[in-house]
């Protein structure tokens, strides 16, 4: 090696180890700072021909990041934060609902009802026992108003998350923008574009707990970021912008807005329907969904509660035709929303079961077998709009019209079901349904409880406009008939003359209506099925309301807990993959030291030689 090649080895190698104490000292100066990734120096070296050094270029500062450990981690972060919110909201839900031990919850008030019911059973003519009744009606009415009014503002919290949370997603994407426009800048310049790449990690990192997002390195150094199906949210430097409409009260059954992207080219789509994961998708599931089953439930607790209570079963007569035998039933009492049972069996010998289900709105029909509760029954609705008993006649005459049954109006707009000889089809059973419209002589029952959202209305459990029941626990109340005289609740009948004040008989009825075991429930409110609805009484179907919450939330904490373990043993792995080790570091500038000594030292030495030699000249 000539003196001239190894002058030039040695200068290189000061400028060299001179670039990396700079950026030794770096790391060592920002080694709290948060995101900052070790950096290195990538050496270029050149030869010429004869195998000497003619340059070492030392611009190139690179990241130490392991970028698998990088996209297990990031891509944990969407189901982490979706589980955290998850379980966020239905703890909260699950305070809201009670335990069943809760002296101020559903269940216990339920159980005080039902308490005051029985004691008035025992001396229905004590004013006092009428009026712990009424009382008790009263708190429970109030509390189902206030847990239905607390899940709404709940589905509103999450309404409001999704707002800040889609502004946060569009200050997020906007921000990689910049940094990409700084590092294909910085690139043209020559500038280490390392510092600018961990800023933009940090970015990436925060959008990542809000969807589950695709992301990948273009070949100018900028990012392309989608959705898990692949909808553009960032691509060729270009932003997608992304919108939402807060709704300023959430109605019951009611969905709230989705998020709207906009692409730079114009093409519109869900941001929802095309994630599957993050924050921003669990608050929509928690508005929409899971709130929204609660709210159900809730309603479904005061719906079969009032109509336990203030329906009553119309009996059919049982009638013979020649050799036809079967039952006449009264159909003038229906209201929409009650029910015409049938039970027959057929000619193969299976038993049949016939639900029809009054409706005002002929827009409705048909009805679909999910119209009741029951899963062995064919569900067929009526339209009584008309008033007019022989017209129901008329609608149901054509809906058994496939049947072998004997279906016609008796003459005086009554529904008469007759059985056919021929074919050994019988009539088990013909019942109407049907809410009470007064407090006296229409049998036991009574509408203790009404719907407030319109004036005060009897709860028929109507399908118009939605249907009555979506909603009514927030405007479930005792009537102010009741209110005004609780004797009520034993007075059923003025003709042909009063019934007694010890007279048990409604007492007991409203008792065996909260108590009693033969309700089926709708399985569309999260519990039971379309196959197997949950059959109980009213009140075990409250503690499988506060069961079901508490489990939910349970599982939901558990499942939360789980993904919380796997991002936090990814983000250890990950911040030990890219932190500074200060030790490693000063270790490594001592070994710099030495090698900027050492060269220094060999071009002192040609120095002298260059000059012994000039000397010699």
């Amino acid at each position: 090696m000539g003196l001239t090649s190894a002058l030039n080895t040695a200068l290189f190698g000061i400028q060299y180890s001179q670039r990396q104490i700079d950026v030794a000292a770096g790391n060592i100066a920002n080694a709290d700072t948060a995101g900052y990734s070790t950096k290195s120096v990538q050496a270029n070296v050149f030869f010429d021909s004869a195998g000497n050094v003619t340059g070492v270029v030392t611009s190139d500062v690179i990241r130490q990041v392991d970028e698998r450990i990088q996209t297990a981690y990031f891509s944990s972060l969407a189901d982490n934060k979706y589980a955290d919110q998850i379980a966020n909201f239905t703890d909260r839900l699950d305070n809201l609902i009670g335990t069943l031990d809760d002296g101020s919850g559903l269940a216990n008030l339920a159980t005080d009802f039902a308490n005051s019911l029985s004691a008035l059973v025992n001396t229905p003519g004590s004013n006092s026992a009428q009026a712990e009744v009424v009382a008790a009606a009263d708190a429970l009415a109030r509390q189902l108003n206030r847990t239905y009014a607390s899940i709404n503002d709940l589905r509103q919290d999450a309404d409001d998350s999704l707002r800040v949370q889609t502004e946060d997603v569009n200050s997020l994407l906007n921000n990689i923008k910049e940094t990409d426009d700084q590092i294909l800048q910085s690139k043209a310049l020559g500038i280490s574009t390392a510092e600018l790449e961990d800023q933009r990690d940090r970015y990436v990192e925060q959008l990542s707990g809000y969807l589950d997002i695709r992301v990948e390195q273009d070949s100018n150094g900028t990012l392309k970021i989608s959705t898990q199906n692949a909808q553009q949210l960032y691509a060729d430097n270009r932003v997608s912008k992304l919108s939402f409409e807060a709704t300023p009260s959430l109605q019951p059954g009611q969905s709230g807005a989705s998020i709207m992207v906009t692409t730079p080219g114009g093409t519109k789509y869900d941001l929802i329907q095309a994630s599957s994961s993050g924050s921003i998708v669990a608050l929509s599931q928690l508005r929409d969904d899971v709130l929204v089953e609660a709210q159900a439930q809730l309603d479904t607790i005061a719906a079969e509660m009032s109509l336990a209570m203030s329906n009553v079963n119309v009996a059919s007569t049982a009638t013979t035709v020649g050799l036809e035998s079967g039952y006449t039933l009264d159909l003038s009492a229906l209201q929409a929303g009650n029910t015409v049972s049938l039970t027959y069996v057929d000619s193969s010998g299976n038993t049949q079961n016939v639900s029809f289900v009054a409706v005002e709105d002929a827009s409705l029909l048909p009805l679909g077998n999910t119209a009741t509760a029951r899963a062995d029954d064919v569900v067929y609705g009526i339209d009584i709009s008309s008033g007019s008993t022989a017209d129901y006649v008329t609608q149901i005459i054509a809906a058994l019209a496939a049947t072998d049954l004997n279906v016609s109006d008796d003459g005086s707009g009554n529904l008469q079901v007759l059985g056919d000889t021929a074919t050994a089809t019988t009539v088990s059973s013909l019942t109407a349904n049907v809410t009470v419209t007064d407090d006296t002589d229409q049998g036991l029952g009574l509408a203790v409880f009404v719907d407030k959202r319109a004036g005060e209305e009897l709860f028929t459990d109507a399908l118009e406009k939605g249907g009555q029941r979506t909603g009514y626990a927030a405007s479930i109340a005792v009537s102010s008939g009741l209110l005004a005289d609780s004797s009520q609740l034993v007075t059923y009948q003025t003709v042909p003359e009063t019934n007694s004040v010890n007279d048990s008989s409604r007492a007991e009825y409203l008792m065996n209506a909260l108590t009693g075991s033969g309700v089926s429930f709708d399985p569309s409110a999260g519990i039971g099925s379309s196959t197997t609805p949950y059959e109980g009484s009213i009140l075990t179907y409250i503690n499988q309301v506060i069961s079901y919450q508490g489990n939910q939330a349970s599982d939901a904490q558990a499942y939360s807990e789980a993904k919380q373990t796997l991002t936090s043993n990814l983000a250890i792995r990950y911040e030990e993959s890219y932190s500074v080790d200060v030790d490693a570091e000063m270790a490594f500038l001592i070994q710099l030291q030495n090698a900027y000594a050492a060269n220094a030292r060999v071009m002192q030495t040609v120095n002298e030689l260059f000059d012994t030699l000039l000397n010699a000249v």
